[in-house]
């Protein structure tokens, strides 16, 4: 590649081109910049055109190499994994000062009063019982195989039983119908 055509790009093209190779989306940089994605992709396809190239990966990658940034290790993530908890915060962990609440059979530490709100219950999920849902810190897919046909079977059984009660209901009232005509 010519280093002329690479010197055509303006400031703009070069820095939507270096998210480009960060992996960014359109409106990820156009949220970034101040932009409209539009506008984004407007300056994109302007740098693709003037470095004749059809993707703009490619484009991205030509700038990147001609910057010596190619060389420098894949960029760190931008999102952190849902599987990976982030670090606690040593303040909440601390031994309790105030005392201990009994629960049950569950020993709960003494909270500061804007914790009251979220004191420690235990979950379903402990003891092998989890609901389908993202609820109380819960993920949509967290359930293995057995569990989720377990769910399925339970709603089965469930729109079968109120199915049921539905025809118990048309059957009495239908009842009471012939009871009241004659």
């Amino acid at each position: 590649m010519s280093a002329d055509r690479i010197e055509r790009l303006t400031d703009k093209q070069r820095e939507c081109l270096r998210m480009v190779y960060r992996h960014m989306e359109t409106k990820e940089i156009a949220r970034e910049l101040g932009l409209s994605p539009d506008g984004v992709t407007q300056r994109i396809r302007t740098a693709m055109k003037t470095l004749g190239v059809d993707r703009r990966r490619d484009a991205a990658r030509i700038l990147a190499e001609a910057e010596g940034l190619a060389a420098t290790p894949y960029p760190r993530q931008v999102y952190m994994p849902r599987d990976i908890a982030s670090a606690p915060d040593p303040a909440m962990l601390g031994p309790s000062i105030e005392g201990e609440r009994q629960y049950g059979a569950l020993t709960v530490g003494a909270m500061r009063e804007e914790q009251a709100a979220f004191e420690a219950v235990p979950s379903l999920g402990s003891r092998g019982f989890q609901l389908p849902l993202p609820i109380r810190g819960g993920r949509p897919n967290d359930l293995n195989s057995w569990q989720r046909l377990g769910w399925i079977f339970a709603v089965m059984l469930m729109i079968a039983f109120m199915f049921g009660v539905f025809l118990a209901g048309l059957e009495a009232l239908s009842r009471l119908g012939r009871l009241i005509a004659s």
